[in-house]
Parts: structure tokens; C-alpha cells; sequence
């Protein structure tokens, strides 16, 4: 019997990297999943790998920022498997533009990074809601480690709308928990930490582009985690009862190997209801 043995999940920007190493996990662990993702063929690739019967993982193609889409992907789930239990909004990231001083940055770019982490937290939330509401469950968000600013090089190439960002999540979550407690919700953001997913992917090539000092230097400053980490991560939080874990911004702490973990809570936390996840 697995942990989420019956439980369905919806986990955007699945398609690769820390999403698609979440849907891989809750599946490992029994529940049914719809990987969702903008970018279609390679979603639909990717469910297909994990799921070659279909019967466990669905892909769904949409913008994770827009609202129509993002309540045709609850209908899918819905449809699918008949329900959700689990929503973790994974979809987000900085884009290619790289903009490091905010006189240069256009709009554009800003607005594009908030819709792409903060409104599509919001709107795949909202969408997700009255299905949760229905048996209760977890909504699991995803910050930075970095709140307070990056210092010296970093994989982001927009930090400051990125930063931004990731902090309206955090609030966000906040703000959320306390609303849909009584429902027996639980809504947490994880703090991945610094992740260097498969060969080819944008972080991994902006940091091939960094100097070695430069490497050397990020690499002193956090440990690199493996989208596995977080797929462990996730699915340990969403396997745990409602009032444990919800409103906590969580960190990974120590070797995230396996699922003998445990949340600890954090009282000198500079966030509110911060705590971290750590090997025993």
C-alpha cells in the first residue's frame, strides 16, 4: 500500500524538472496525477514515460496563468480520477530575459514573472478550491530560499521581479491557510533551495555560463538539491495531517534521501510559521 494510496494529485509545470520529479513521486507513492504543463507534447511525453497505461497519469496542456485554463485543468482532473486531494503549483521560474538592474527592467518582463509564479499560484488555487473543499487536502506552493535578495551571481535571470514574486507567494499561503483551515485545507510553500535539474535545462545552462569562482561561490552559499529532494519533499508534506503543516514555509534541511523525514517548526524563523524539513 502506498502513502497516497487512493489520493489525486494535480502538479503544474510537470513536464520537467522539480514537476515532473513531484508527479513521479506521488505516483511512486499511489496516487493518481495530472501532470500539467504549457508545453503540450512534452507534458503529454512525460506522462506517458511515468504511465505507459494511462490509467494513473494524465497530461493536461494549459497556460498556468490564465483562468479558463486553469479551471478546465481541475474539470480534467476531476473528470479523470473524480476529484483532488493534492494541488502542488510547481509551475513559475524567472524566464530567459536577463535583467539584473530594475532601470532596466521593462514591464513586460515584470508582469510575465508575476503571471507566471504569483498569479498562477492564485488562479490554479482558486480553480482547485470548491473540489478540496469537498474531502480536504493540501495545497503546496513553491517560494525561494532567497526572500531576502540574492547576493552575488545567481540562475535567476530576472532576480529582483523573481524575488518579488516568490514573496507574494509566501503571503499568499499565509493568508490562505487561515482562510481555508476550517475546511481541513492545509496550504504550505516549500523554499527548494538551489536546484540543478536535467542536462539542458535553463538553470543548469545559466549556471554552466558562470565562472568556476562564480560556481564555487553560489555552491558555498546553499546545497544543491536534486528535483528528487523535492519530489520527496512534497510528497512527504502532502502525506501529513492538516494542522501540522499548514501556513508553514518550509526549508530542506540535511540529506533529503528518503522518506524518513520530519517537519520541525522553527521559532527563530524570520517568517511567520517558518520551520524546515530534516532527515532524522
Amino acid at each position: 500500500m502506498g502513502v497516497h494510496d487512493g489520493r489525486v494529485a494535480i502538479v503544474t509545470g510537470a513536464a520537467q524538472g522539480i514537476g515532473l520529479a513531484v508527479a513521479a513521486q506521488l505516483l511512486e507513492e499511489g496516487a493518481r496525477v495530472l501532470l500539467a504543463d504549457v508545453q503540450g507534447e512534452k507534458v503529454a511525453a512525460a506522462a506517458s514515460r511515468l504511465d505507459p497505461s494511462g490509467r494513473s497519469a494524465k497530461a493536461h496542456a494549459f497556460d498556468a496563468s490564465a483562468s479558463d485554463a486553469a479551471k478546465t485543468m481541475v474539470a480534467a482532473a476531476e473528470a479523470a480520477f473524480g476529484g483532488v486531494d493534492v494541488l502542488a503549483n510547481v509551475a513559475g521560474g524567472s524566464g530567459v530575459q536577463r535583467v539584473e538592474r530594475i532601470d532596466e527592467m521593462p514591464d513586460e518582463v515584470w508582469d510575465r514573472i508575476m503571471a507566471n509564479n504569483l498569479r498562477s499560484t492564485f488562479v490554479c488555487s482558486r480553480a482547485a478550491v470548491p473540489l478540496l473543499r469537498k474531502r480536504g487536502g493540501h495545497i503546496i506552493n513553491f517560494a525561494t530560499g532567497s526572500i531576502r535578495g540574492f547576493t552575488g551571481k545567481t540562475t535567476s535571470s530576472a532576480p529582483l521581479a523573481y524575488v518579488a514574486a516568490k514573496a507574494g507567494i509566501i503571503g499568499f499561503t499565509n493568508q490562505l491557510s487561515a482562510d481555508l483551515r476550517p475546511a481541513n485545507i492545509a496550504v504550505t510553500v516549500i523554499q527548494p533551495g538551489f536546484v540543478l535539474t536535467e542536462p539542458g535545462a535553463r538553470i543548469n545552462d545559466l549556471f554552466n555560463k558562470l565562472s568556476k569562482e562564480e560556481q564555487a561561490a553560489m555552491l558555498g552559499r546553499r546545497t544543491p538539491r536534486t528535483p528528487k529532494n523535492l519530489g520527496l519533499a512534497v510528497a512527504f508534506v502532502a502525506s501529513r495531517p492538516v494542522d501540522e503543516v499548514t501556513a508553514m514555509s518550509i526549508r530542506l534541511v540535511g540529506p533529503i534521501d528518503d522518506m524518513n523525514l520530519r517537519v520541525v517548526r522553527d521559532p527563530d524563523g524570520q517568517l511567520a510559521s517558518t520551520g524546515y524539513l530534516e532527515a532524522n
